[in-house]
């Protein structure tokens, strides 16, 4: 099956020591297992992917280089930032406060039509809960946006009405693997 939107946020490994002093806040790894980026790279996004298709991808501010390379080894082509999150709430940073997550957007082909709402708000304030668990608004607005599309979320953390998921909190459907190099 192929997919017109894809919806993901990596389990990103942090090279760096992250700030964190309980298991709920910071450090990724404390909470599920992390993939360095050369094993992201490899995972066989392109076989699921629509000839017109977008993939909305959810990064820290740290990691966009990391973020705008693996989106190309996936077959798209960064265009914008889709949505901005801020978490109400900031932690420690090595420069700054950190208090947003981004989720970019790419593209492969053209724009999935047809088009449904083009108004949906890029920047969003809601508090965060469990670690990495993003607000359901911003599938809401892309359900919004593409109501008819076929979607996957990859790295999901449960099911979703409407939507194929795929990752290891998942019962997935989806033959979706790391290949090797």
């Amino acid at each position: 099956m192929k997919y017109e939107i894809i919806y993901c946020d990596p389990p990103w490994h942090y090279t760096r020591k992250q700030h964190s002093k309980t298991a709920t806040t910071g450090g990724a790894i404390s909470h599920y297992p992390t993939v360095p980026l050369p094993k992201l790279k490899t995972l066989n996004v392109q076989s699921i992917a629509a000839q017109n298709s977008l993939c909305f991808m959810w990064i820290t501010s740290p990691l966009m280089p990391q973020g705008l390379e693996l989106m190309q080894a996936w077959g798209f082509e960064y265009k914008t930032v889709a949505f901005c999150w801020d978490k109400v709430k900031p932690n420690p940073g090595y420069y700054t406060m950190s208090q947003v997550e981004l989720c970019i957007v790419g593209k492969r082909g053209t724009i999935p039509q047809p088009r449904g709402a083009r108004n949906c708000r890029q920047f969003f304030s809601k508090k965060k809960t469990r670690h990495s668990s993003k607000p359901a608004e911003f599938r809401r607005g892309i359900e919004n946006m593409f109501p008819e599309q076929r979607k996957i979320e990859l790295f999901a953390r449960g099911s979703i009405s409407g939507w194929d998921t795929w990752g290891n909190q998942t019962d997935c459907s989806v033959d979706l693997r790391f290949i090797d190099p």
